[in-house]
């Protein structure tokens, strides 16, 4: 029967309690979001890469991966404290490459709409809109230690994983209680 008194609140954690744990792909850009993103879809999750907001994450998706879910850890940590967090890291020379090619890139070839979008989170989790070495070294070892001690008295809450260097299906399986599909997985980009 259906609580006519509840708020849309109270009426979204039961939805979410129904369904399985979130789960979030928390590390930096560049470090296999994509990958990570395709293989939850591959195990049945509604995974996004770009939300427009938590309140559209919580209403449509049970799984975010890249920039705003960094942006937004704290706030989705306190909205679902049962959540599945994965940090994919990636090593940092090999990342910083990839990063400057990635953001050094004019964004004008998005809509101007994505441009704003893609600067503001940028300047929230990067501290600027434009790739600067040092600054993003700084960020990068920050995150890790940030997300790290967010949860080293959490077990079983977070997976450290290194897409990149070739951890896959095994482990992400083994952490969020899934078979592993008979798929290879998701190719890095």
């Amino acid at each position: 029967m259906t609580n006519l008194g509840a708020t849309p609140k109270e009426d979204n954690r039961e939805l979410h309690k129904k369904q399985p744990a979130m789960i979030f792909g928390c590390g930096l850009s560049r470090t296999g979001n994509k990958s990570l993103g395709d293989a939850l879809r591959v195990l049945g999750y509604k995974s996004v890469k770009y939300p427009k907001s938590i309140d559209d994450l919580v209403s449509e998706y049970n799984a975010a991966v890249d920039i705003t879910v960094v942006a937004w850890l704290d706030e989705l940590d306190v909205r679902f404290p049962d959540a599945k967090w994965i940090l994919t890291i990636r090593d940092i020379e090999s990342w910083l490459k990839s990063s400057e090619r990635w953001f050094g890139r004019s964004l004008d070839e998005y809509p101007e709409y994505k441009q704003d979008y893609l600067r503001h989170y940028r300047r929230m989790v990067y501290g600027s809109d434009t790739f600067d070495a040092k600054l993003w070294q700084s960020v990068y070892h920050q995150h890790i230690e940030r997300v790290a001690n967010k949860f080293k008295d959490r077990s079983g809450q977070l997976l450290v994983m290194n897409i990149c260097q070739g951890e896959s299906w095994e482990k992400l399986c083994t952490f969020i209680g899934k078979e592993i599909p008979n798929a290879p997985f998701p190719s890095i980009s």
